[in-house]
């Protein structure tokens, strides 16, 4: 579990005070719980459970919870608890806060105009109907975009664009232009009352706008992590007529968390060398500022492990479990498009409806991304169960790659045309 999803005060009782300390109970079943505490003076972490690295996610969960919370929420006692020792064998560290991303006056204004202007745009639009925009000149989505960019809302710009050409390409399917569209207007009422979000919601309202922290500013002040991480995917696309994007996913092998790297070039460019996929990488990475962290950059090198490949991964075997974490991350951060996950034990399935995942308990969800690569997952699960990383959109599932019996398969890699024109079938 993440620290940020436990750090609510509905799961911790008991909470005391005493000078710089801050504790508090955290109950587990009936009869157990754990003691947690924070030195706001000295950021020394304390947990009473056996789990390890140190510190635990209870402690930096607290901790989080302590800097957000009011003085008056932990009740002033004469004494520390007896369970608290006086001197802690290896003090932790009190989160850093997150950079905010600033704006200047200029800027502000240029933003504050460009939102009241999609506003009164969005309202003239669902006044005549989303229907009656499919025989509209193409340049009806065109002009907004154009004026969000003028904006500095590239962000914005770009989804309400892409959407709207979606459409114009398939008027049958308005869904992702009626979400683009909701996504649009709670970004324009988040933004007039940004005082009351955390900052953790500020960074994701800012990134979803196009309004990106600086790189060295992440790697400066961002939450940091060190882990042998899992290339476990990555993909290319084109996210605009001159402009590519890259994803590729990690994972971290001992701290279960996921990490996204983004990569844009023009279209007439290369991308710079990156991360193959199914190696493994020792090293360190910085967080984007987020309620629900997934984009990161490296710090310094990410050393490649060359005697190591990966051959299994830890993962959800229940759709179900991997829908109630998607819910879970939109509840902290709405403008998420896709949660990345691991997938144990699923089958890829080809029926009448199309190509789809099925995992033990009967459920089944479509599978998104191409047919050739959706064909080589059917292929290399070989009627069998597999292991599938990929992204969970709430709709669907698109594969990036699948381990069986041991082998990684990266589908994008498998699929490229210069290896099929060597491979002919038949």
């Amino acid at each position: 579990m993440r620290p940020e999803v436990l750090a609510d005060g509905i799961f911790f009782r008991r909470c005391g005070r005493r000078d710089g300390w801050r504790w508090a109970e955290l109950p587990v079943s009936t009869e157990v719980s754990h003691r947690v505490a924070v030195d706001t003076a000295s950021g020394a972490l304390f947990c009473t459970c056996p789990f390890r690295p140190r510190p635990c996610v209870h402690a930096r969960a607290f901790a989080l919870l302590v800097e957000r919370a009011a003085t008056d929420v932990f009740a002033y006692e004469s004494d520390l608890p007896d369970w608290l020792p006086t001197r802690l064998p290896k003090p932790g560290r009190m989160p850093r806060r997150a950079p905010e991303v600033a704006l200047d006056s200029a800027l502000l204004s240029r933003v504050q105009r460009g939102l009241e202007e999609l506003e009164v745009w969005l309202t003239d639009t669902l006044r005549q109907g989303i229907a009656a925009t499919a025989a509209e000149d193409p340049q009806f989505y065109h002009t907004i975009s154009k004026r969000l960019a003028d904006a500095s809302l590239r962000g914005l710009s770009r989804r309400i664009r892409l959407a709207g050409e979606a459409f114009g390409e398939d008027p049958n399917r308005p869904e992702p232009l009626v979400a683009a569209f909701a996504d649009a207007a709670l970004a324009a009422q988040a933004f007039r009352r940004r005082e009351h979000l955390s900052e953790g919601q500020w960074n994701d309202l800012a990134a979803f706008l196009g309004l990106v922290q600086k790189k060295d500013t992440v790697r400066a002040a961002g939450e940091r992590l060190g882990d042998i991480w899992a290339v476990v995917g990555r993909r290319e696309g084109e996210v605009a007529a001159s402009l590519r994007e890259r994803r590729t996913w990690l994972l971290g092998t001992q701290s279960g968390r996921f990490a996204l790297f983004l990569d844009y070039a023009a279209a007439s460019d290369t991308f710079s060398p990156g991360f193959a996929p199914g190696t493994l990488l020792n090293g360190q990475i910085a967080y984007y500022p987020s309620a629900w962290p997934l984009r990161a950059l490296p710090v310094g090198t990410l050393a490649g492990l060359p005697d190591r490949s990966i051959k299994k991964l830890p993962g959800e075997e229940a759709l179900s479990t991997v829908a109630r974490t998607f819910a879970q991350a939109l509840a902290h951060n709405p403008w998420l498009t896709a949660l990345p996950a691991v997938l144990l034990a699923v089958r890829p399935v080809y029926t009448a409806r199309g190509f789809s995942l099925a995992d033990g308990k009967g459920h089944e969800v479509p599978l998104h991304g191409s047919d050739e690569e959706n064909w080589a997952l059917l292929a290399a699960a070989e009627g069998h169960a597999v292991v599938v990383f990929g992204e969970w959109d709430g709709e669907g599932f698109r594969a990036f790659s699948a381990i069986h019996q041991e082998r990684f398969i990266h589908l994008p890699d498998i699929c490229k045309p210069w290896l099929l024109e060597e491979a002919p079938l038949g």
